[in-house]
C-alpha cells in the first residue's frame, strides 16, 4: 500500500474508534449507574422476615 493509502486508512480507523467511544458514552450517560441499594433493600426484606 501506499503512504497515502495508510493515512486514509489510519484516518479512518481513528474515526470508527471516536463514533464507537462516542456511542458508548452516550449510552453510559443514559443509563442510570447501578447502586447498591437495591442490595440493602434486600437485606431490610431478609431481617424483616426472621
Amino acid at each position: 500500500m501506499t503512504d497515502r493509502t495508510l493515512s486514509i486508512s489510519d484516518a479512518l480507523r481513528e474515526a470508527q474508534l471516536q463514533r464507537l467511544e462516542a456511542s458508548l458514552a452516550c449510552k453510559a450517560a443514559s443509563k442510570p449507574q447501578a447502586t447498591t441499594q437495591p442490595a440493602i433493600e434486600k437485606d431490610k426484606d431478609a431481617k424483616a422476615s426472621d
